[in-house]
């Protein structure tokens, strides 16, 4: 049926909230609703078209009437472009431009588009088997991954190390780019939302690896050896690689989670998110015998 084949990958995570709506919204649509607006009413009704949340929705709208009978063979093609034209719209038009959080922020670079393609493409199962098409994808995202690696840059001073009590301030500080934030505010790096650091900090994401023991488990494991690189940082690998991930990690992995701290992205973005001194200051907190991440 038509309405069970909408590709629609955020649509079905929006689907996975069970919803209840009466048929008046049906009825009804010009009514104006409450909740968050136009948009709202038009994502409900895709959920419930769609049946991605409970089959028992499409019994209790009894959308096959007699008097509005479905007709499958042709609605498919016109429900696909509908939604694959207007959809997006529909969710743009919702948003507005408040305080620093502008609308511009939905526009995706190159990276988000290829990584947002790819998340797609592996929810829907598409996953092709025609060994030409997978070589020209796997040259495509080299291709971003070079284009990223090319955006890191060294520290002015090449001095790659900072103070680790600031950079655990910065680690623990969420803070940021929200809408309620002044532009020239520092933000903070919200490091532990994603990973264990310190033993000491028990509140923790897990959606990246434990940097707990970082350096230490790298052979930074006291102050001589903490002062070879200091004094030498451009010729260590250690320290040129954690440098680029926290600059900018799609350079190393083009479709991670983690956020390009040391570059400006994209034109809703006119400065990085963190600067240098803060990220000299995670550098040393990741490194440095004596921080807390590696006690």
């Amino acid at each position: 049926m038509f309405y069970r084949s909408l590709k629609l990958g955020w649509l079905n995570e929006i689907c996975k909230i069970p919803v209840n709506l009466s048929l008046s919204l049906f009825v009804r649509p010009s009514q104006k609703i409450s909740l968050c607006g136009q948009t709202t009413f038009y994502i409900l009704v895709l959920c419930s078209l769609s049946s991605c949340s409970h089959q028992t929705q499409m019994d209790q709208f009894n959308l096959r009437s007699e008097h509005s009978p479905i007709q499958e063979p042709n609605l498919l093609l016109g429900a696909k472009s509908w939604g694959e034209q207007h959809i997006s719209q529909l969710i743009r038009d919702s948003f507005e431009s408040f305080g620093i959080a502008g609308v511009d922020r939905l526009n995706q670079d190159q990276t988000q588009a290829y990584c947002s393609q790819q998340a797609e493409n592996a929810s829907a199962v598409e996953i092709s088997k025609n060994t030409e098409q997978n070589a020209t994808d796997l040259a495509l995202m080299e291709k971003i991954r070079v284009q990223n690696q090319s955006l890191i840059s060294l520290p002015q001073d090449l001095n790659y190390f900072g103070d680790y009590k600031r950079g655990e301030s910065i680690a623990q500080d969420g803070r940021g780019r929200t809408w309620s934030d002044s532009a020239e505010q520092e933000n903070g790096g919200n490091c532990y939302n994603c990973h264990q650091l310190s033993k000491e900090e028990l509140s923790y994401g897990s959606l990246g690896p434990s940097l707990y023991k970082y350096g230490f488990l790298r052979g930074v494991s006291n102050l001589k050896t903490f002062n070879e690189l200091t004094s030498n940082p451009s010729s260590s690998p250690l320290v040129q690689y954690t440098w680029g991930v926290l600059v900018n990690s799609k350079a190393f992995n083009v479709c991670t989670v983690m956020p390009r701290f040391g570059i400006p992205v994209g034109l809703a973005h006119s400065k990085a998110i963190l600067n240098e001194n803060q990220l000299k200051d995670l550098m040393s907190l990741l490194l440095d015998p004596r921080s807390p991440v590696n006690q």
